[in-house]
């Protein structure tokens, strides 16, 4: 650190931004790894639905109850879907408008995706700003890295 008392306050507050900025960055990794999981999902979803068209009333199918596990059941009706809409509500749409719902929700996830990587490739700009800045004080100091500094991203 350096040895001027402005030096050191001007590090201190570096370093507490820099962490704030990981703390940030770490969040927003966990809300992408939501999203792939909510992309999938939808994935599957859409695919489920659009299988629909190739299956016949009446065919015996395996029903997924969650944790790859499977139930036997008969497909009762290939034009109605039940959709979650939230809240632990739920509505019967045609398969046509079940696709579309699927799709739109899709994209906004997408979209969502999108931005959160915006974000989050800002705050690794700024994470390698402050760490250049910390490098140039600790050479103007003239003394070795500061200690859990070393290959900071």
């Amino acid at each position: 650190m350096s040895s001027s008392p402005g030096g050191e306050e001007e590090v201190r507050r570096l370093l507490a931004a820099y962490q704030q900025y990981q703390a940030q960055a770490e969040s927003i990794v966990r809300q992408l790894n939501l999203t792939q999981v909510t992309m999938q999902g939808l994935d599957n979803a859409l695919s489920a639905v659009e299988a629909l068209d190739k299956a016949k009333e009446g065919q015996d199918l395996l029903v997924p109850i969650g944790s790859g596990s499977f139930v036997h059941g008969t497909l009762a009706s290939k034009e109605k879907v039940i959709l979650n809409v939230g809240s632990g509500v739920s509505i019967e749409k045609t398969a046509t408008e079940a696709k579309e719902i699927l799709k739109v929700r899709k994209d906004e996830v997408l979209e969502g995706s999108k931005k959160l990587n915006e974000v989050l490739a800002k705050i690794d700009q700024e994470m390698q700003r402050i760490q250049a800045i910390m490098e140039q004080l600790e050479a103007s100091a003239g003394q070795p890295q500061m200690p859990g500094s070393e290959g900071i991203v």
